[in-house]
């Protein structure tokens, strides 16, 4: 790769409430994005797909692109893909009042802290 590619050490994830929002938003970034520099790759992880597949995008990508309910999925055995998900320093949150909505909020708020917990245990273990 080139010298000056960006960085897949840092990654950022986007939560989208559904499936046509995330491909809207995947459409539209990946071209501005490769606008700006062609190296940056984003990709969408939503539905049925297995973990590992899900893992193995999420470690090629810059910036993740899925919903709250699939983030959950992949990231609820967080331990066993430590390394991988304290790449992720930064989470966007799309229509986050959703947080207060009886059904979905739960899973929301979870993902949320959830993330939190990963980068405060990844600090931990820089510092250690």
């Amino acid at each position: 790769g080139r010298h000056n590619e960006v960085s897949r050490s840092r990654k950022a994830v986007y939560l989208a409430p559904n499936k046509a929002l995330c491909e809207e938003r995947q459409s539209d970034w990946s071209q501005r994005l490769a606008d700006i520099d062609p190296s940056v790759i984003t990709t969408t992880i939503t539905g049925d797909r297995n973990s590992t597949a899900c893992y193995a995008e999420i470690a090629n990508a810059h910036l993740i692109v899925t919903t709250p309910e699939k983030w959950d999925s992949i990231t609820r055995k967080w331990n066993d893909q430590f390394v991988l998900l304290a790449t992720i320093k930064l989470v966007l949150v799309d229509e986050v009042h959703l947080i207060g909505e009886p059904g979905r909020g739960g899973c929301l708020e979870s993902v949320i802290v959830r993330m939190k917990t990963i980068q405060r245990a990844a600090r931990a273990k820089t510092f250690s």
